[in-house]
């Protein structure tokens, strides 16, 4: 299989759990909302809010950012993407968490390019720091900038 064909295989992947996904939580996908979350599988890799509204609006109508911003949000809390802080910019989420774990984001600053891993060790350790200040963390995700070792 080339790798065309794998990246494609992927991305219709992670379109069909996104729709599943919103399907089991009683949420809707909408067209816009669906639009959105597809440039950024297509990207593979961050992207800002104006750049989704570049490439999404037309000749004949240009998107509001506010309905980015929305979709986004949507998604966000449906646990389809993350929004990197670091860069601004938001990045489709490969894989739920399973157990008690945590999402470590690690961001390469020279290429924009992420790498996602789930990890209980860091679970048990943001849990026990935020114990020890009477704090109660939802969902935890760590950003991690840095660069990646070819």
């Amino acid at each position: 299989m080339s790798a065309q064909a794998v990246k494609r295989e992927e991305e219709g992947n992670l379109l069909r759990h996104a729709d599943e996904l919103c399907r089991q939580n009683n949420l809707r996908l909408t067209p816009i909302r669906e639009r959105v979350y597809r440039e950024l599988v297509q990207s593979g890799g961050p992207m800002g809010a104006y750049d989704l509204v570049d490439r999404l609006s037309n000749e004949k109508k240009r998107l509001a950012p506010v309905t980015i911003y929305r979709a986004l949000e949507f998604l966000q809390h449906a646990g389809l993407v993350h929004r990197l802080a670091t860069k601004n910019s938001y990045v489709v989420s490969h894989g739920e968490l399973t157990g008690n774990n945590t999402k470590i984001m690690f961001v390469d600053t020279k290429t924009g390019n992420t790498v996602e891993v789930h990890s209980a060790e860091v679970a048990e350790a943001i849990q026990k720091a935020a114990e020890q200040v009477g704090f109660k963390s939802v969902h935890p995700f760590v950003e991690v900038e840095g660069e990646l070792s070819q």
